[in-house]
């Protein structure tokens, strides 16, 4: 009777184990990683009857992209101060360059801010981008929208890697 419950309790660990590694039985437990947000882009792809490959071209994967951190600040004359965060990109290139674009759009203000950077093919690295903090022009509104966009353009192809829009109040 005991090797009986032995055997009970070793089979009922070992499902438990590999039911939290394989993913949850509930909703409210979640011992796995959720899935990043990035873009792969695969484009070239061979194969024969004995072997297939695929190889990754590009690889980019936002790390720190914070449209919640945009903000109007209020400032003594007519206009309004922006306040922009910086954003940090991962990237992983194939055999063609990559050319990295962060761009804050405010259409209400009249505000574009755009920051690039060049990554050299066969790189592996993360990719800091600034564009400066701005004096923009007042407006009557209580709020505006804005579009925070990371894209990536390869060999005359271009991916939207995040996009978001937030919308910011504005100081009185």
């Amino acid at each position: 009777m005991e090797l009986e419950h032995q055997c009970v309790a070793i089979t009922a660990l070992c499902i438990l184990l590999v039911t939290l590694a394989a993913g949850p039985l509930v909703p409210a437990i979640d011992a796995t990683d959720p899935a990043d947000e990035s873009a792969d882009l695969y484009t070239a792809f061979a194969g024969n009857e004995e072997s297939v490959s695929l190889d990754r071209q590009l690889f980019v994967s936002p790390q720190r992209v914070s449209a919640a951190n945009l903000s109007l600040e209020e400032t003594d004359t007519d206009s309004h101060r922006l306040e922009i965060p910086d954003a940090l990109v991962y990237v992983e290139t194939g055999a063609e360059s990559v050319t990295i674009t962060y761009r804050i759009s405010i259409p209400e203000l009249n505000y574009e801010g755009t920051a690039t950077s060049s990554v050299a093919a066969g790189t592996e690295r993360s990719v800091p981008l600034s564009i400066p903090d701005e004096s923009v022009a007042g407006t009557a509104n209580s709020s505006v929208e804005a579009t925070v966009t990371v894209t990536a353009e390869s060999d005359d192809m271009v991916f939207t890697v995040t996009e978001e829009t937030v919308v910011l109040e504005v100081p009185e």
